[in-house]
């Protein structure tokens, strides 16, 4: 079992708690959520099996798991969370945090052709949702 990520960021005298797990690999998917006074705000859902493949290692889906946790708090530092209202935890709502992009502090030589591909297709299909 994989531990989750649990992170606590103020921006603009608000406080947000940033939430991510993996649903496993019967569910394989990063969750992560933003609170707000106990109001889920942001949600953003990624499923990792198109991009590490059927048998990804627990380290690589930590580092998956990693790496969205830390965009997503970077983009509540970049002001993303302002007019964010509470969702309904339990719809299908789509976080402003898409598309989906490559982590800034990697290098593209840390970054193999099938993760870059992976990345596209999942900002594309992130597009195609809206």
């Amino acid at each position: 079992m994989i531990t989750g990520l649990n992170d606590n960021v103020i921006q603009d005298a608000i406080e947000y708690h940033v939430q991510t797990e993996d649903l496993g690999q019967e569910n394989p998917f990063i969750l992560t959520l933003v609170f707000r006074s106990g109001a889920v705000v942001l949600r953003e859902k990624t499923g990792y099996r198109d991009a590490l493949g059927e048998a990804a290692s627990e380290t690589q889906i930590k580092v998956f798991m990693a790496r969205q946790h830390r965009r997503v708090i970077r983009r509540i530092r970049d002001g993303y969370c302002e007019d964010a209202r509470p969702s309904n935890p339990l719809g299908d709502s789509h976080s402003p945090l898409a598309p989906l992009l490559p982590d800034p502090e990697e290098s593209p030589a840390d970054t193999s052709l099938d993760q870059l591909i992976a990345e596209y297709v999942r900002t594309r299909t992130a597009k195609s949702r809206r």
